[in-house]
Order: C-alpha cells, then sequence, then structure tokens
C-alpha cells in the first residue's frame, strides 16, 4: 500500500471537499457547514476554534476513507483510477450520508443550529447537492492521486478448461 499517497489523497480530497462543502452552504444560506457542526458535537463550540476542531476531525475522518479506498484498490479492484475512486465513491457518500443524521442534536440546537439530518438535508438543497458532490470529488481525487496499485492483476492466470469441447 503506498501510505504516503494515502495521506496526502486523504487530505487534498478532504480540503477540497470542505470547501465545496463550505460553498454549498453559503449557497444555501445556511449558518452551519460540516466543519461547525462537527466541531459542535467534538467540543460544544461554533466559534473559529469550533470549526479548527471540525476540520482536523475532517481530515482525519479523511485519512481513514483514504486507507479504506487504498484497501479496495490493493486487494479488490487491484488498480486506481479517477473512475474507480468515483465508483468507491457512492457507497461512500450513501453511507456517509444517512450517518451523519446521526449526530446529537442536543449540542447543535444549543448553538442555534438546526439539527443535521441525512445528506444535511435540512439545511437546504444546495448543502444536498454540495455534500453528495463533495464526496464524489473526493472519490475521484483520491483515485486519481493514489498511483499505480502495488498488487497488480497477476498475468498467470488459471484457464478453465472448455468442457463444451470435449462433449460428442
Amino acid at each position: 500500500m503506498r501510505v504516503s499517497r494515502v495521506f496526502l489523497s486523504g487530505i487534498i480530497g478532504c480540503i477540497v471537499a470542505v470547501a465545496i462543502m463550505v460553498a454549498a452552504a453559503r449557497l444555501s444560506g445556511s449558518a452551519a457547514d460540516i466543519c461547525t457542526l462537527t466541531g459542535a458535537v467534538a467540543i460544544g463550540r461554533t466559534d473559529a476554534l469550533g470549526w479548527f476542531v471540525g476540520f482536523i476531525v475532517q481530515l482525519v475522518i479523511a485519512v481513514i476513507a483514504a486507507f479504506v479506498y487504498a484497501c479496495i484498490f490493493e486487494w479488490v479492484t487491484r488498480r486506481a483510477g479517477p473512475l474507480i475512486g468515483l465508483a468507491i465513491a457512492v457507497p461512500h457518500v450513501v453511507i456517509a450520508g444517512l450517518s451523519i443524521g446521526f449526530l446529537p442534536a442536543a449540542p447543535l440546537i444549543a448553538h442555534g443550529i438546526a439539527p443535521a439530518a441525512a445528506f444535511l438535508e435540512y439545511d437546504g438543497g444546495w448543502t444536498v447537492v454540495g455534500f453528495v458532490c463533495a464526496h464524489l470529488a473526493f472519490g475521484f481525487l483520491v483515485g486519481s492521486l493514489y498511483g499505480k496499485t502495488r498488487h497488480a492483476i497477476p498475468t498467470n492466470r488459471r484457464e478453465w478448461r472448455n468442457v463444451a469441447s470435449d462433449v460428442r
């Protein structure tokens, strides 16, 4: 596994995804973006420190997700690329979208932020679109930046005997 590529692609993917989410939150007119939500849940603050802690938590989550992508690249698909990254990003966005609905609402309501529903749907349509696009962009970037896998597809595959030619 290319560990340095995993960290690099996870960090770059996270930065791009957070930028997309911040833009989507601004388009929706929502006061909460993904880093603010995460910071409010993690330390109970929605100021700059809360946003920064939320960003660090998102970086950690992104690197863990990039490791999962790398495991799939190395041992399942045995190749990496932008389209394979996008294909992996589809279940990733579904899992992330549904799990964000399980964030505890109490710290968010205490700071005047609407509770996060699945796919951040309570924050407006642009936020949902941004959430999906951010995760797809993450998968695209991780697939693009990972490079060639170390576990290639074996070229000396065992061929099946054609039993149809044996039957008369």
